[in-house]
């Protein structure tokens, strides 16, 4: 698709015709000299007054650009207003669901976004179905869990090697082995969108009558209270993987915090997409604390990656790059924790009551 947009005329071929030379798949410059001087008629004619002379400037000619390639639309966690709790909560995992299956549709043509976006809607689903667990019971939720998981995992692979390259290029490193490495990541890659296609479909079937099934098992007498029971469990979950990462300083526990963390932001954004400033802003810091130690596991995945592709054969040993990975890990997860200290410093019950304040 193609659109008009004027700019000021040049004494020789611009890099802007060059650009409508390859747009029309035009073969000489006179035929677009044509069609310029054709588009400009019909601007003198359009617009009222005498026509220029030799001396006025002359109008501004078209020029014929590319339009920006649609990105495929995103969806934030909601949960609608004007309808009982548990109306909202059930129309809030629908649509979650329902986004996460239509990325299917843009596969095709960009397989790498269809791919990231999908896993988001299904993160956002499992944080849903934690947030209820009080209330649906440890053997329901756990099911639920388990199928979002399976959804999941059908398409981990593929998404980790367009992280771990990524991830790879925010490391310094010179290490001999590092070419070979980036290759070997290269050649996991899905760019046709083939794989990605098969993956999505087998998560969407996953993922299709799950709406169904919480429909069913989430009790009728759903409330208030127990949104915030699942809150406060929310929070204490985060204080006690927080603590752990502190004291063992770990790569796993790190991990496990930061899934808890990311969980929690999640079921916050649930609630701020209806709610106050204070919420929202809340929801923002939260986010950009999860933004940040995602950051870190990421590099925490790349590390594990060069570790096993080094004890199967499949590259060099890279001592220098494993290096520069560990340190960047150090480093950036003794800050954040630190800054993870002082961002949950109300206990669990405090927590919760504050954000359904917050709300409203």
């Amino acid at each position: 698709m193609i659109w008009i947009e004027f700019v000021e005329p040049e004494e020789e071929q611009s890099a802007g015709t060059s650009e409508a030379l390859a747009v029309l798949g035009a073969g000489d410059a006179k035929g677009l000299a044509a069609m310029e001087a054709a588009l400009s008629d019909l601007l003198a004619a359009a617009i009222p007054g005498d026509p220029p002379d030799d001396a006025s400037p002359r109008p501004a000619l078209p020029r014929l650009v590319k339009k920006a390639r649609r990105r495929i639309p995103r969806r934030r966690l909601t949960l609608p207003r004007g309808v009982p709790i548990r109306e909202a909560v059930l129309s809030a995992f629908a649509r979650i669901v329902s986004t996460a299956r239509g990325t299917a549709r843009h596969v095709a043509s960009e397989p790498e976004v269809a791919l990231h976006d999908f896993r988001k809607s299904v993160r956002r689903a499992r944080a849903l179905v934690s947030l209820l667990l009080p209330a649906l019971g440890r053997t329901a939720a756990s099911g639920l869990a388990g199928e979002l998981r399976g959804a999941f995992r059908a398409t981990g692979a593929l998404r980790d090697a367009d992280i771990l390259i990524a991830t790879l290029q925010t490391v310094a490193s010179d290490d001999p082995a590092r070419p070979d490495f980036e290759r070997a990541l290269a050649q996991e890659q899905s760019r046709d969108g083939s794989r990605a296609a098969e993956a999505l479909a087998a998560g969407n079937r996953v993922l299709r009558p799950l709406p169904d099934v919480l429909r069913v098992t989430l009790p009728q007498a759903f409330s208030m209270d127990d949104l915030a029971r699942g809150l406060a469990r929310s929070c204490r979950r985060v204080r006690s993987t927080l603590a752990e990462a502190a004291a063992t300083g770990s790569n796993a526990d790190f991990h496990e915090w930061r899934k808890r963390v990311k969980e929690l932001r999640y079921q916050i954004e649930l609630l701020a997409s209806s709610g106050s400033r204070e919420l929202k802003r809340r929801e923002k810091a939260l986010a950009a604390l999860a933004e940040e130690l995602g950051k870190v596991t990421d590099l925490i995945v790349l590390q594990a990656a060069l570790a096993e592709r080094e004890g199967s054969g499949a590259v060099p040993q890279a001592p220098a790059l494993a290096g520069a990975i560990q340190a960047e890990i150090a480093g950036r997860s003794r800050l954040l924790v630190e800054r993870g200290r002082g961002f949950f410093t109300e206990s669990p019950g405090d927590f919760a009551r504050q954000v359904l304040a917050e709300r409203g």
